[in-house]
């Protein structure tokens, strides 16, 4: 779930786990799920996360 916006950058939580956050870009997330930057906030979406070498790897972002 999105938890707020802090300038350019999406603070986001797990629904399941709110120990599970962090930030991203918000104009690129909004990008990937096809919706307005304003229409962040509150929203909840699903990606698939990798783990890689140097942190995680998400992709396939769609609006839950």
């Amino acid at each position: 779930m999105i938890v707020e916006l802090r300038g350019a950058t999406a603070c986001y939580q797990a629904v399941d786990d709110p120990s599970r956050a962090g930030k991203t870009g918000a104009a690129w997330l909004a990008q990937e799920l096809g919706t307005d930057l304003s229409d962040l906030p509150g929203r909840h979406y699903t990606c698939w996360e990798t783990p890689a070498e140097y942190g995680v790897i998400r992709k396939g972002f769609e609006l839950a």
